[in-house]
């Protein structure tokens, strides 16, 4: 049985890894479809040794009403969708498909509130669909939930774009931030996450944008990943209150565009930041280690999962920390 194909069954008969011996469960050599693997909020995998820090009858009716409700058709997407900027070379379409769209609300405990988009066989993920905005799957596959978290939102106004513009280790490193913000009591907010690190645009695939860490400044965030591969394909279009929260987008874009931002610029933020910075590089460098930030044991204890309901059988899971 493939790994789609166990996840269908886990999601259609409540058949999971949990609380069951592998003996006897085809499901046991299967990486779970709860976010719980030893690789961090989600079966991102592909992590390597050493990683240098720098891819019934109830459940047919509720199917039918996402389905009605929250995937836009292609006569709609025609009217509403055009190309944006042009920022990217290599822009593949989406490879998700309206099938999809029941299992990701399973897998990523996404809300009802939340609405989906498919995009059609012309969107891409630059594309400008007003009022919607792009996610990866990967994103969500890291842990990010809805609302999108804070800091990530915040650098995103503050350079005015997307936050499917940014690569996945600076999406992994301002969760992880969120979330030892929260649950070591260390208050670190944009200024402060830019007293050790800028934002620089990716040198091959213009329109997309990293997080580096500034020379002379310890990694407040370790084990990020090199090897992200096959995700650029997997994205949606979402929209609804909850996909921003409490005080809604400000100046996020809800689609690619260039900014004119000063990227290697530091807020002004003096020893405030330099001593909050300090209190999260004592913390313990294994708690920093951004698979387990980013596991939910870690993130159910923070803020960033609060709308995120526990599906059956998770909630006595002890998360594999990788130390």
């Amino acid at each position: 049985m493939i790994e789609k194909e166990a996840l269908w069954h886990e999601f259609e008969h409540g058949v999971s890894q949990q609380g069951s011996s592998s003996e006897g469960n085809p499901l046991a050599d299967i990486p779970s479809a709860r976010v719980l693997s030893q690789t961090g909020a989600g079966p991102s995998g592909r992590v390597t040794e050493e990683i240098n820090s720098d891819d019934d009858a109830e459940v047919d009716s509720e199917e039918t009403h996402v389905l009605a409700t929250t995937v836009a058709t292609d006569a709609e997407s025609d009217l509403e969708s055009h190309l944006g900027e042009g920022m990217l070379l290599k822009n593949p379409r989406s490879s998700v498909a309206t099938e999809d769209i029941r299992l990701w609300r399973y897998l990523y405990g996404i809300p009802p509130s939340v609405e989906i988009r498919v995009p059609t066989a012309h969107e891409r993920v630059d594309w400008v669909v007003p009022g919607w905005v792009a996610i990866y799957e990967l994103m969500l596959k890291d842990g990010m939930r809805f609302p999108i978290p804070k800091l990530l939102r915040d650098v995103c106004d503050h350079y005015e774009i997307a936050p499917s513009q940014l690569m996945p280790n600076a999406w992994r490193v301002l969760m992880s931030l969120e979330g030892l913000n929260v649950r070591h009591g260390v208050d670190c907010e944009l200024g402060e996450m830019f007293f050790s690190y800028y934002l620089k645009e990716h040198d091959k695939d213009k329109g997309r944008f990293k997080l580096i860490a500034r020379v002379g400044r310890a990694l407040i965030v370790t084990c990020l990943q090199t090897n992200d591969h096959g995700w650029k394909d997997q994205f949606i279009f979402v929209r609804g209150d909850l996909v921003w929260g409490q005080p809604g987008p400000g100046g996020v874009s809800d689609h690619w565009k260039a900014t004119s931002r000063d990227f290697n610029r530091a807020l002004p933020s003096g020893l405030i930041a330099e001593e909050r910075t300090r209190q999260l590089l004592d913390i313990a460098v294994g708690e920093r280690d951004y698979r387990v930030a980013l596991s939910e044991e870690n993130l159910r204890a923070s803020r960033l999962w609060v709308f995120v309901e526990e599906r059956p059988g998770t909630a006595a899971l002890v998360t594999t920390r990788v130390l």
